[in-house]
């Protein structure tokens, strides 16, 4: 655990602008992906593109604009949980959100690197409704993982049909379910270096005991699906864990106190939080990954750098970020191309309003360790 602040100097704020307005929806479920030049942000009501300046490329509309003409429950029902993706390999984005009460999937991959401009739009179906859907970009499809089997018992992950997707021919899923109760989180590629040819994606979740973690490798051949491979569950061991909210002086998993109010914030600990980001380095592969755990009597985000070796995962580094007794949690974090990490999250207190701060690390810098002073990137104004 992480008990003190870096030593570095605060990471600086270049670039900072008004978002996606909430539209009343509770929660908004608020997401943003960055293209080449261009910033996408969706939530549950609207979707809006900015420039990386800062400047607005297209202003707030209503997010089911984009199924305009397509027909079906994807035009005309209340469309949630989006979710939007640059995909840096083919420069397009990859948008989607799930069809409340119809069991639908709805999917738009863009036909230029402009978020503004056309897209090919996709419905696939499932057994139940595809609640808290994650995209995952790989070479050989589009994975998908979402809480459609029973409650409690299983998962289900899909890949898409990439190659089709991208230019607009008709295309296919394949699904498993996964013998886990916890939410999976496929591996989703950074940067423009692929992995090696037929590579796996590795699905990860947290383990049934807590010092592991659990993953599996979902193979997909788009020419002989007797050939699609799942292999798993296998379990990777972590340093000691409990999952915030767990204790029993608190009521379900709202532990989370903030100023001003008696009402406690979820703090989502049975969730591994989005992304798992995978970057290929030409010497080694590294994915990165965080959930929240308890902390010196608060929560603190718990956040792991893997390497693949042999195909399969090991800890390369792992800590809770917890270096004062503030609570953190619901965080996101990923590489550059140097290997440098960046981890955001939000934070909240009895004396402060949530708010979003940031931190980071170097490569070459000590492991198991953010060496930058945190940086609040947000005040929140209100409870």
């Amino acid at each position: 655990m992480q008990t003190s602040q870096g030593s570095r100097a605060r990471i600086p704020l270049r670039r900072s602008f008004e978002g996606v307005s909430n539209g009343g929806a509770i929660p908004p479920d608020p997401n943003a992906s960055v293209g080449s030049t261009q910033i996408m942000e969706v939530t549950n009501v609207a979707l809006a593109v900015y420039s990386k300046t800062g400047g607005t490329v297209l202003g707030q509309i209503p997010t089911n604009t984009l199924w305009k003409g397509f027909g079906g429950p994807c035009e005309t029902a209340f469309n949630v949980d989006p979710v939007v993706r640059w995909d840096t390999l083919a420069r397009r984005w990859i948008f989607t959100q799930f069809s409340l009460d119809h069991r639908r999937l709805c999917v738009g991959v863009s036909t230029t690197a402009d978020a503004t401009g056309s897209y090919h739009r996709y419905e696939f179906g499932y057994q139940e409704d595809p609640d808290y859907e994650k995209l995952a970009v790989w070479p050989d499809a589009y994975y998908v993982t979402i809480n459609s089997g029973p409650p409690g018992l299983e998962q289900e992950a899909c890949a898409w049909d990439r190659s089709r997707m991208l230019r607009g021919a008709d295309a296919s899923q394949q699904c498993y379910f996964f013998p886990t109760h916890h939410f999976l989180l496929g591996s989703d590629l950074d940067g423009t270096k692929q992995p090696r040819r037929g590579e796996p994606n590795l699905l990860v979740t947290l383990g049934e005991t807590d010092d592991t973690l659990r993953y599996f490798q979902f193979h997909v051949d788009w020419r002989n699906q007797a050939a699609t491979s799942v292999t798993g569950a296998r379990d990777l061991r972590v340093a000691p864990y409990t999952r915030a909210c767990e204790r029993t002086d608190y009521a379900g998993d709202r532990c989370v106190p903030q100023a001003n109010t008696t009402q406690k914030l979820d703090s989502l600990s049975y969730f591994p939080m989005y992304r798992l980001a995978y970057r290929n380095f030409d010497d080694h592969e590294s994915l990165v990954f965080n959930h929240a755990v308890d902390a010196r009597g608060a929560v603190g985000v718990r956040w792991y750098e893997l390497r693949l070796r042999g195909g399969r995962p090991v800890v390369r580094q792992q800590s809770t970020y917890a270096p004062d007794p503030t609570y953190r949690w619901m965080g996101s974090v990923a590489q550059n191309k140097s290997g440098d990490i960046a981890l955001g999250y939000s934070q909240s207190s009895s004396r402060s309003r949530p708010s979003i701060r940031i931190t980071g690390r170097l490569a070459g810098d000590r492991s198991n360790r953010m060496t930058f002073r945190e940086t609040t990137v947000r005040t929140g104004a209100g409870s």
